[in-house]
């Protein structure tokens, strides 16, 4: 899989459909989907994700900060940093059992999982999608994002951690993901030395009809309807769309990074345009906007 171009994923591979049965996590696989919440958006939610001791040595191969950085110098304080799946399955520092999670989830089986629990709530949240792309969500064509291939979705599987705090802080408050997302995920891999405070996912309700800036919701607009604790082998996914805002509690100083793993399901097009504030609300809200926007750390 590290050449500079692969073929779109219709099938399973031998060596994959043999690890992934006999190990690696597949983290949909025993959803139901009647086990899908849909309030205040559609999402699912999982504690103890994976068994315990398949857990550990999932945790014990997360890489370093370092080797995440890769030699940047320009970090500050609670910033995301990652490793994308092209990046990961291209190291061979990375452990043969998160290069199998990588290259499984970012296939077309895991992609018929997806389907299989939300192409539902899909088609309502975007009703002329499949439509405009020419098929049934079941039968995208999949490609790892950052490789060669004509894809209907691209999946992407990362490691990523938030740096030190030094300052009381949200890596990101209350927000929609990009609109040629449709598909969002997080398994969390709390370090065990991590003591802090804070760092979970909060996920709101609309008080009135959606409203952005740019993809940023404002505090007066929502209500936190739920919350997801930042726990060690925790996992949540969700559709992405106007309806899911969604942000991240502040989190106390510590110099233990938050560890997780994101999942993106990407469109080659728009699923949805956010409305945007007016001119005049721009105006009445600017202090709380610049505020929103400057606790933005993405």
């Amino acid at each position: 899989m590290g050449a500079a171009m692969i073929p779109v994923q219709s099938s399973e591979s031998p060596r994959l459909a043999a690890t992934a049965a006999s190990h690696t996590p597949r983290l949909l696989a025993a959803v139901r989907p009647g086990d899908i919440v849909t309030e205040p958006y559609a999402h699912y939610t999982r504690p103890n994700a994976v068994p315990a001791p398949l857990y550990e040595e999932l945790s014990a191969g997360f890489p370093s900060l370092a080797m995440i950085i890769n030699d940047r110098v320009d970090i500050g304080s609670n910033e995301a940093v990652r490793m994308t799946a092209k990046q990961v399955l291209s190291d061979r520092r990375i452990s043969p059992l998160w290069h199998d999670f990588f290259e499984y989830h970012t296939s077309a089986e895991y992609w018929r999982e997806v389907a299989r629990l939300f192409a539902p709530h899909f088609r309502r949240e975007f009703p002329d999608l499949e439509e405009k792309v020419g098929r049934a969500y079941e039968d995208w064509r999949v490609v790892p994002r950052g490789y060669a291939g004509e894809a209907d979705v691209r999946l992407d599987c990362q490691f990523v951690m938030n740096t030190p705090v030094t300052h009381k802080s949200s890596v990101k408050t209350a927000h929609i993901d990009l609109c040629d997302k449709i598909f969002s995920a997080l398994y969390y891999m709390r370090d065990p030395r991590d003591q802090s405070e804070g760092g979970d996912l909060d996920l709101y309700g609309w008080r009135r009809e959606p409203r952005f800036v740019k993809h940023r919701a404002l505090s007066r607009d929502v209500e936190l309807a739920k919350t997801v604790p930042y726990r060690a082998n925790s996992y949540v996914c969700f559709v992405n769309s106007p309806q899911a805002v969604h942000g991240v509690s502040p989190r106390d100083r510590t110099d233990v990074p938050r560890r997780y793993i994101n999942f993106i399901a990407e469109l080659p097009i728009k699923a949805f345009e956010p409305r945007q504030l007016g001119r005049l609300q721009r105006f009445w809200y600017a202090s709380e906007i610049d505020l929103a926007l400057n606790e933005d750390k993405y």
